[in-house]
């Protein structure tokens, strides 16, 4: 398999089984430098699940993956101006979402697994959001149809994720959206609780 979401990055990927329309079980991963096709680094996955389109043959042993295919997730993570790349592996989220393994880059084209961007990766709905405007990552919760949370973070000094905001959309009494915003301001909490009509909130 391979995947060209990088500007910078190419990658091969060797999965042990493509059946139907999905790819599953253990990986390598071994990703490239584009320009001059040297091989960066090798990566292992114990479960890199991922779908495959209609038009894709496994059985012809080597596919194109799309941009929306994403065993691998390459971007800049912790805005630092290095390419970053996150690498599925099964599905650990809630609800049986996808989790991620995250490693970060360095200046020596050296990546290093992340345990605190891993857990959020793993632990929640899915990969993080990655806000480059304000330098924000998000992670979603969810517990049944009417409870939503977002969890927006930040990094310190020391380059290690910490809560800055968070969200809550809880719609189940009623007709009306509970929505409580919390801000993390020297250290104390700041919260608001607001209350919505349903239809004229999500028609905002």
């Amino acid at each position: 398999m391979a995947n060209n979401s990088s500007d910078q990055y190419k990658a091969k990927i060797f999965v042990d089984k493509c059946e139907g329309n999905a790819c599953s079980g253990k990986a390598t991963i071994m990703v490239y430098d584009k320009v001059t096709n040297r091989e960066i680094d090798t990566f292992h996955s114990e479960d890199l699940d991922f779908g495959l389109k209609e038009v894709q043959n496994a059985k012809l042993g080597w596919l194109e993956l799309g941009k929306y295919q994403t065993p691998l997730i390459f971007g800049d993570f912790n805005f630092d101006g290095l390419e970053d790349i996150a690498i599925r592996n099964g599905n650990k989220g809630t609800y049986s979402s996808p989790s991620y393994d995250i490693y970060l880059s360095s200046k020596e084209n050296k990546f290093l697994k992340n345990e605190e961007l891993t857990k959020l990766a793993s632990e929640n709905l899915g990969m993080f959001d990655i806000d480059k405007k304000t330098k924000q990552i998000a992670t979603h919760q969810k517990d049944g149809c009417c409870f939503d949370k977002t969890v927006n973070y930040r990094f310190n000094a020391k380059n290690l994720p910490y809560e800055d905001s968070s969200i809550i959309e809880d719609s189940s009494i009623a007709d009306v959206v509970t929505v409580i915003t919390q801000k993390i301001v020297d250290g104390k909490v700041k919260k608001t609780v607001q209350i919505f009509k349903l239809k004229d909130y999500y028609n905002q």
